[in-house]
C-alpha cells in the first residue's frame, strides 16, 4: 500500500510553469560542440579509491561520444549517443559494438556511480514533462514524468534561478532516494553554465564517484566522423 500511494504522488500532471523550467534546463547547458576531460575518483565502502579518466566528444543536442582512457585495463571503452535516442556501448573485449536497451541506461557505467543514461542524456524536453513542486533554501524542486514509459522512474531535479541544476535524486521501488548527484563549481562556458564538479553519491551501496573536469574545449571543430559507430569501434 505504501509503494502504491507512493507511485500515485509520482504519477503527477507537467504544468506551464515546469515545463518552461525544464526548457531553460536545456538552454542553460546548450553547447554547440565540446571536448571535455574528465577525472574521476571511485571511493567504496571501504574508502578504496580508484580513479579514471574520460573523454568527451559532443555536437548540439544529439550527439555525444564518451570515451574511458584510463586506466588500460579499461580504455577504449565508449558510449555513442546519436539522434533518434540512438546509444550504443563498445566494449573491447566484446567487439562489436551493442545497442543500448532502455532498460539497460540507468546501469552504472564502468565501476563508476554514473549511470549510463548520466553519461549520455543531453536534454530533458521530449523525454520528460515536468512539475514544480517546492521552492527550498533558492532552489526550485522539479519532478519529471516520462513522456512515454508509465513504468519509468524518473529522477527530481534541483535548480537555481538561472535554471542549472545543482541536484539530482533518483529514486529506488519504495520512494527513497537511493543516488544523488551534486552538481557545483558551475563556471560559464559560451553562453553556458557547466558544473566543472559532479559529485555522486550511491546511498544504498555507501559509495561516492566525484567527477571533475580538467579541459572542456569548445572552439575546436569536431569531425563528422568522430560520431559514428565505426569510430566507436576504433583501437
Amino acid at each position: 500500500m505504501v509503494m502504491f500511494i507512493w507511485i500515485a504522488t509520482r504519477l503527477v500532471h507537467a504544468d506551464p510553469a515546469g515545463q518552461l523550467w525544464l526548457q531553460q534546463v536545456d538552454d542553460r547547458a546548450r553547447v554547440d560542440q565540446a571536448t571535455v576531460e574528465l577525472s574521476i575518483t571511485v571511493t567504496d565502502a571501504k574508502g578504496v579509491t580508484s580513479e579514471r579518466t574520460i573523454e568527451i566528444w559532443q555536437r548540439g543536442d544529439d550527439q555525444r561520444l564518451v570515451r574511458m582512457v584510463a586506466p588500460p585495463r579499461l580504455a577504449g571503452v565508449s558510449l555513442l549517443a546519436r539522434p533518434g535516442n540512438q546509444l550504443h556501448l563498445f566494449l573491447p573485449h566484446y567487439p562489436p559494438a551493442r545497442r543500448v536497451l532502455d532498460s539497460k541506461r540507468s546501469d552504472s557505467f564502468m565501476g563508476t556511480d554514473f549511470a549510463i543514461e548520466d553519461l549520455s542524456r543531453m536534454t530533458y524536453t521530449g523525454t520528460y514533462d515536468a512539475s514544480v513542486v517546492s521552492v527550498e533554501d533558492g532552489l526550485t524542486r522539479l519532478r519529471l514524468t516520462h513522456t512515454s514509459d508509465p513504468n519509468a522512474n524518473p529522477p527530481e531535479l534541483w535548480i537555481d534561478e538561472d535554471a542549472v541544476i545543482h541536484r539530482i535524486d533518483h529514486f529506488g521501488k519504495r520512494g527513497n532516494v537511493v543516488r544523488r548527484l551534486q552538481l557545483d563549481d558551475v563556471r560559464p562556458v559560451g553562453s553556458a553554465a557547466i558544473a566543472h564538479r559532479i559529485r555522486v553519491t550511491d546511498l544504498t551501496n555507501n559509495r561516492v564517484t566525484v567527477a571533475t573536469i580538467n579541459r572542456i574545449d569548445t572552439d575546436t571543430p569536431i569531425d563528422d566522423s568522430v560520431f559514428t559507430v565505426m569510430n566507436l569501434e576504433r583501437p
